[in-house]
C-alpha cells in the first residue's frame, strides 16, 4: 500500500507540473494582447513625445525635409509628394492632444494624435486623429518609426488599434468631421480636391505601421491595416480624419 501510495503521489506531482508548464506557455504566448486592447487611454504626459509630435507637424506643414529627417527613423520613407500637395491646401494645425499605449516589451509607443486642422481661405477647423509608432533610440532620442516592424510589434499595433477607447475616440472625431462636411460646402469641395490630388500622387498608397489609420472618415479617404506587413510605412490618411495625409 505504501509503495502504491508513493506512486500515486509521484504521478500527481508530475501531472501538476505538466499543467503548470502548459499554463506558463499559454501566458507567455499571450504577449499582452488582451491587456493592450483593454488598456486605459490617458492623455500623454511624456513631454518628449508631445514635443516630437508638434515639431513633426510644424515641419510637415512647410515640407521642411531637413527637419523631418531629424524626427523619423528613415528619412527615405517621408511621403514628400503628399506633404507637398498638402502644403498647398493646409493653413495650420492646432490643439494637439496625444494619447499613448506603451509597448511594454520595448521602448516604443502607439501614439494617437487628436488635433484640429484648417484649410487655406476656409473658416472651419476640423477634428483629425492620426496614429504614429514612436520608438526610443539607443541614445534616448524619440523618433517617429518608419522602418520595418517585427511580428511582435505588428501584433502590438494591431491590438492597440482595437482598443475600445481608441474606437470611441475615432467615432468622436469622425462625427465632428462629418458635421463640417455637411455644413461647410466650401470646405468639402476644397477637402475633396486635396484628397483627389493626394490619391493620384506617387506615394499615395500606404504599406503599414507608423502613421497608418485605424479607419477612414469618408469614402475619399484611404484606409489600410496598420500592421499588415513587416515593411515600413507612412499612411495617406489619419484615423477618422479630415486630413488625407499623416
Amino acid at each position: 500500500m505504501k509503495l502504491k501510495y508513493k506512486k500515486m503521489v509521484i504521478i500527481a506531482t508530475v501531472v501538476a507540473m505538466a499543467l503548470g508548464f502548459v499554463t506558463l506557455i499559454f501566458l507567455d504566448n499571450d504577449n499582452g494582447t488582451n491587456n493592450v486592447e483593454d488598456a486605459r487611454l490617458d492623455l500623454n504626459k511624456n513631454e518628449d513625445i508631445n514635443k516630437l509630435i508638434k515639431n513633426y507637424f510644424a515641419a510637415k506643414k512647410t515640407v521642411n525635409l531637413e527637419s523631418l529627417s531629424e524626427l523619423v527613423s528613415d528619412a527615405n520613407r517621408i511621403p514628400k509628394d503628399r506633404y507637398t500637395i498638402m502644403a498647398g491646401y493646409v493653413e495650420d494645425y492646432k490643439d494637439f492632444n496625444c494619447y499613448v499605449i506603451k509597448n511594454e516589451q520595448s521602448d516604443a509607443y502607439r501614439v494617437y494624435v487628436k488635433y484640429s486642422m484648417k484649410l487655406k481661405n476656409i473658416d472651419s477647423w476640423v477634428p483629425c486623429l492620426t496614429t504614429y509608432y514612436i520608438k526610443v533610440t539607443s541614445d534616448g532620442k524619440y523618433v517617429i518609426y518608419l522602418s520595418a516592424l517585427d511580428q511582435v510589434e505588428e501584433e502590438f499595433i494591431d491590438a492597440a488599434d482595437k482598443n475600445m477607447e481608441i474606437i470611441k475616440l475615432k467615432e468622436e472625431v469622425k462625427k465632428g468631421l462629418n458635421e463640417v462636411l455637411e455644413k461647410d460646402g466650401a470646405f468639402k469641395q476644397f477637402y475633396q480636391k486635396m484628397e483627389k490630388e493626394i490619391s493620384a500622387s506617387a506615394d499615395s498608397k500606404p504599406v503599414s505601421n507608423s502613421a497608418s489609420p485605424v479607419a477612414s472618415a469618408s469614402p475619399a479617404t484611404s484606409a489600410s491595416a496598420p500592421a499588415a506587413s513587416p515593411s515600413p510605412a507612412v499612411s495617406a490618411s489619419p484615423v477618422a480624419s479630415a486630413s488625407p495625409a499623416a
